[in-house]
């Protein structure tokens, strides 16, 4: 299994902190940057092959992958981030991508329980989705019916439409049809939009199933706001992975 980690984007929202550093570089409450939070965490569920792609700033996550020896990463840089969407960059790290995957989102902070669990499951395609958290206005929510994801957009809010974040688990033949998407949307010139747009129009054939992350944490750090929230509410959860984990 190989993880993707999208970090190619500008992070404009964390204000004087992204005008030096990336958006992934902000360092929680136990002094870790985000990103070496989740090559922390995957690697100690025994995942070590990752694809980064970049944009701004591609030194600074070098040089906290260089903290992993034990794992390979393949970094896949994407020149024309500030005109592009993540669809873009993952068009570029299409070659890289022939394994069961997860993708995630460069500024996602779980803990680790999350992680092991959703490897762990016997589904092989999963997205996480919480049930009985509120439908966040400026994040992603999903669509689920009889627990199958079938569209993740920030414009819905239906009765069955609920808080999700990006953190998939797909095997091979699924990852390679998105894939196959964002091919067919890039060579229309659809570069500026959500990778999401693409799997939109495949996701009933793919059977991705919805993992709850009710009593688990996942959440985005978007902006300063969300960096004090999350920054606070993790602390919990990796008190509780502590004691899980030994």
């Amino acid at each position: 299994m190989k993880v993707i980690i999208f970090n190619s984007g500008l992070g404009n929202r964390m204000e004087a902190f992204t005008q030096h550093n990336h958006k992934s570089m902000a360092r929680l409450k136990n002094g870790e940057t985000i990103f070496h939070r989740q090559l922390r965490l995957l690697i100690a569920e025994g995942v070590t092959d990752f694809i980064i792609t970049t944009g701004p700033f591609e030194e600074q996550l070098k040089a906290e992958a260089a903290d992993f020896p034990q794992a390979n990463f393949t970094f896949v840089r994407n020149d024309i981030y500030m005109k592009t969407n993540y669809i873009y960059s993952m068009y570029l790290a299409r070659e890289y991508m022939d394994d069961d995957m997860i993708f995630l989102h460069g500024d996602l902070v779980f803990n680790r329980r999350l992680v092991h669990d959703v490897l762990a499951c016997k589904e092989k395609n999963t997205a996480t989705v919480n049930f009985k958290k509120a439908l966040p206005e400026k994040d992603f929510k999903g669509r689920v019916q009889d627990g199958k994801v079938l569209e993740v957009s920030i414009k819905i809010f239906d009765e069955d439409c609920f808080a999700f974040q990006p953190f998939y688990k797909l095997e091979k033949a699924a990852a390679s049809a998105w894939i196959g998407k964002v091919v067919e949307f890039i060579h229309k010139g659809e570069d500026k939009c959500y990778a999401e747009n693409a799997l939109n129009e495949i996701f009933p054939a793919l059977n991705i199933r919805a993992f709850s992350y009710d009593g688990y944490y996942i959440d985005e750090i978007d902006n300063l706001d969300d960096y004090a929230r999350v920054t606070a509410e993790i602390l919990p959860f990796d008190k509780e992975d502590e004691a899980y984990f030994g």
